[in-house]
């Protein structure tokens, strides 16, 4: 397993690209071991596949939409300069990424330190058998659980 330095990432947000981010992303799984590292995208959906220790994981994320960001919610109305929102949407959408790659190092240098496990990080987003991950499955037993006041079943 290779070490884990990825300190000359640290910066503001909005000076890497998308692109430097997702590189910085699938570079640092690759250095860590995984294989098979895709991304895509569907709409306001961006996914990032990967295989590693046995397992395989999917992370879908939400990206940054106009009407989600705060300082574009609020002045939506008043502005109407498709500039300053293209803009404001791109600088959000690098911090965004570079939010996410700053997450996954923090993911991967807990592993490499042995302080938890790559499955351990990633639970909610190890694909099942059947292509659905964890988060899949658990997030509507969760939701139940809490309107019902009771622990969850969960059935084998």
């Amino acid at each position: 397993m290779a070490t884990f330095d990825s300190r000359s990432f640290y910066t503001r947000g909005d000076s890497f690209s998308v692109g430097a981010s997702r590189e910085h992303v699938e570079q640092s799984l690759l250095g860590f071991g995984a294989t098979e590292v895709r991304f895509s995208q569907r709409g306001h959906l961006s996914a990032i596949a990967f295989r590693a220790c046995g397992r395989q994981f999917r992370i879908v994320i939400s990206l940054p939409q106009p009407d989600g960001i705060p300082a574009l919610r609020r002045n939506l109305a008043e502005v109407d300069d498709r500039g300053v929102t293209a803009k404001v949407l791109d600088l959000t959408t690098r911090r965004f990424w570079h939010a996410f790659a700053l997450s996954t190092d923090a993911k991967l240098a807990a592993v490499a330190a042995g302080v938890a496990t790559l499955e351990s990080e990633f639970l909610a987003h190890v694909v099942l058998p059947g292509n659905r991950t964890v988060i899949d499955e658990l997030e509507p037993v969760i939701a139940s659980a809490y309107r019902a006041g009771k622990r969850p079943s969960i059935s084998a």
